[in-house]
């Protein structure tokens, strides 16, 4: 039995895994371009099972299918949540963590609740906590998503667009939805030190994003060429293994939080 086959279960059992707590958060770290210090974090969930780490691709797609996700994404919610109610009685520095925010949040009127529940009940700040929607799902009814990213923002929740570039719409959307942060997709890194083209476009992107008052973050940056680049042209934060790849929480707190 491979292990794509071992993990699939139906939504009951899906559910049943996240009571269960068999899931633990990861997080990547995000640097300020210019000083490289951090200030921020993604928060990425792993699936503990038989003593394995399973990767979200072995069932992302399965919570997905069921709609199961949405359970799991307010799982990660209040896990960072936690995250921060404890950090903040540790006196560490309080940074933005980002979380992933299904297709299925966006259609849930009783979402907005949810979310402020799960804040009220730690106590901690929203502006603490960044809302990622990706592109492709905003691309599929950009009206519900304006509404959810108005109603959010209300709040004072951060939300950013994750993988901007890999959808036909992408500059329609910044038209249409006011965002705080614009997470270039990595695509985009791929080669970039002999593609000319890619550099102009990255370029034309940070431009207009300040001119937007919207923040840049560019994703999977691995080497040293693709960090001088994104410096001199602008770019805010920084996210990629040239950095840190994803950690656990306790190596997080050792490495960047501990005085």
């Amino acid at each position: 039995m491979d292990v794509k086959t071992k993990f699939r279960m139906n939504s009951k059992e899906l559910i049943n895994s996240i009571k269960n707590n068999e899931f633990i958060i990861f997080l990547q770290p995000k640097f300020d371009t210019i000083t490289e210090k951090v200030v921020g974090a993604e928060a990425l969930v792993r699936r503990l099972k038989a003593e394995k780490i399973v990767m979200p691709s072995e069932f992302i797609p399965q919570y997905e299918k069921t709609g199961a996700i949405t359970k799991l994404d307010m799982y990660v919610l209040e896990e960072v949540c936690k995250l921060q109610e404890k950090w903040k009685k540790l006196k560490f520095p309080l940074i933005p963590i980002s979380i992933n925010e299904s297709r299925h949040h966006l259609k849930n009127k009783n979402h907005i609740n949810e979310l402020q529940k799960v804040i009220n009940k730690y106590n901690v700040d929203t502006n603490l906590i960044e809302l990622e929607m990706t592109e492709t799902t905003v691309i599929e009814d950009i009206l519900t998503a304006k509404g959810a990213a108005e109603a959010v923002k209300k709040l004072g929740f951060i939300v950013s667009m994750d993988d901007f570039g890999t959808g036909y719409s992408s500059f329609n959307i910044l038209k249409d939805i006011e965002i705080d942060i614009l997470k270039i997709d990595k695509e985009f890194f791929k080669n970039l030190d002999d593609n000319k083209r890619a550099q102009i476009i990255i370029e034309t992107i940070v431009k207009m994003c300040k001119k937007l008052k919207i923040k840049t973050v560019a994703e999977g940056i691995e080497t040293k060429k693709q960090l001088d680049f994104l410096k001199k042209i602008g770019c805010d934060i920084i996210q990629g293994y040239y950095f840190s790849k994803p950690i656990t929480i306790d190596e997080f707190e050792k490495k960047y939080l501990e005085k």
